[in-house]
């Protein structure tokens, strides 16, 4: 049996380096998949190309109602909903002393903001599941700032200190609350806001798929809230 057999998923951010990996994997291990993202043709590729257990829901996670549309289509779907991964997120390089405050809200609208709604939006379908997971995709940023990403660095701060909040006041319902913290990742995004990087070092997108379908796979009496991931040239502890 697949270690996520009929697990029915949705995963945000869909389209991304990180997201059409762990979405790939997910399928693999006989989940059931909704996913989610803002360019319909891409998700439509994606699901395609996934199967049958595979649909998706094209929407901006910041219009008013978004989060609950994307529920309600995944009851109507699927009937049910055991895991949510908010894995959707921006990042920008900038001298802290040029950032705008329209650059600061909008990192926080999506990076912090979009997977609170989420989890709110979901926690209804989680609790009827019995068994019910959130994964959030945040990054060593959240845990130590770096030079030239003020916005990224304090909108995953503030990320990751709202999921801490949701894992405490989760607690009694039974959902698990975990966050993964990579570094690197071997993406797009991140050749973009950190050239300073060797990018024969960076962490696989398939890495971090992998440390997902652990976290979900191992349901039992030890709860994993937290990982941290560094790339193998990065210091232990490093900022």
């Amino acid at each position: 049996m697949k270690q996520l057999e009929n697990k029915v998923i949705l995963l945000t951010g869909a389209t991304g380096g990180i997201g059409i990996p762990i979405a790939r994997m997910l399928i693999g291990e006989g989940a059931r998949l909704l996913l989610t993202g803002l360019e319909e043709d891409v998700l439509a590729d994606i699901a395609e190309e996934l199967g049958e257990n595979c649909a998706y829901f094209a929407a901006d996670l910041l219009q008013e109602g978004a989060p609950a549309d994307i529920i309600a289509y995944c009851a109507r779907r699927f009937g049910r909903l055991d895991i949510l991964i908010n894995n959707a997120g921006i990042a920008s390089r900038k001298p802290i002393l040029d950032v705008t405050k329209a650059e600061l809200m909008k990192h926080f609208e999506i990076n912090a903001y979009a997977p609170l709604a989420m989890a709110q939006a979901a926690v209804p379908m989680l609790k009827d599941s019995g068994a019910g997971d959130i994964i959030t995709i945040c990054s060593s940023s959240g845990m130590y700032p770096y030079v030239g990403q003020a916005c990224y660095s304090a909108s995953k701060h503030a990320q990751r200190a709202l999921m801490e909040i949701l894992t405490m006041e989760l607690y009694e319902t039974g959902i698990r609350v975990h966050t993964i913290a990579p570094t690197g990742v071997d993406t797009g995004m991140i050749r973009i806001t950190r050239p300073d990087l060797n990018g024969d070092a960076y962490c696989k997108p398939e890495e971090i798929a992998e440390i997902i379908v652990f976290i979900l796979a191992h349901r039992n009496n030890s709860v994993i809230d937290e990982v941290y991931v560094r790339r193998h040239a990065k210091m232990p502890f490093e900022p």
